[in-house]
């Protein structure tokens, strides 16, 4: 048992608390001498014992290895708990997200989506129409618009034609249909 009614003792003791070289047994028996001595006590010690007090040393019980493995052990199943509850919100969300997909109706929102768009190959073929039937020296023009194409045609002797290619209603056949005539 420490005297720490000897000042030198006591001068030692409280040099190792600041050099935290104490055990908690040290620095509990520091506190309870400190706390409930007679002797008047130095500034230095005062502040020793404002520290020990503010640590929440004095009256603080120790705690045992069977409670702290307690502790850990109850901490990893409670770890495992939250792992299944947020396992569960993401399966359920995932499922909430593949009914909505296959069950809600998809509408669509333009009339020409319902509509298969014009192919190259069914472009390609109403230019080798146009062709056709112009003479050999013609320049032909298309540019893409929301129902379908415009394609111009100019002659040598500058009267240009136009023409509007889209499809038909029925969604199975095109129709190229004159905008200007001059023949």
């Amino acid at each position: 048992m420490i005297n720490l009614n000897d000042e030198k003792i006591r001068q030692e003791l409280i040099r190792r608390y600041l050099n935290a070289e104490t055990t908690l047994e040290e620095e509990r028996l520091l506190a309870d001498f400190l706390s409930d001595t007679n002797i008047a006590l130095s500034t230095e010690e005062e502040d020793i014992l404002l520290m020990l007090q503010t640590s929440n040393i004095i009256g603080r019980p120790e705690v045992s290895e069977e409670k702290a493995e307690e502790f850990d052990r109850l901490m990893q199943r409670g770890s495992k708990k939250s792992k299944i509850v947020a396992l569960r919100w993401i399966v359920s969300a995932a499922a909430a997200i593949i009914c909505a997909v296959l069950f809600l109706p998809i509408r669509p929102t333009d009339n020409a989506k319902e509509q298969p768009e014009i192919t190259t190959s069914e472009l390609l073929e109403a230019i080798n129409i146009l062709s056709n039937v112009g003479t050999d020296d013609m320049t032909i023009t298309a540019s893409s618009c929301n129902d379908g194409f415009i394609i111009k045609t100019y002659t040598p002797n500058g009267l240009p034609n136009s023409y509007m290619l889209k499809r038909c209603s029925d969604g199975t056949s095109i129709q190229l249909k004159s905008q200007l005539i001059n023949f």
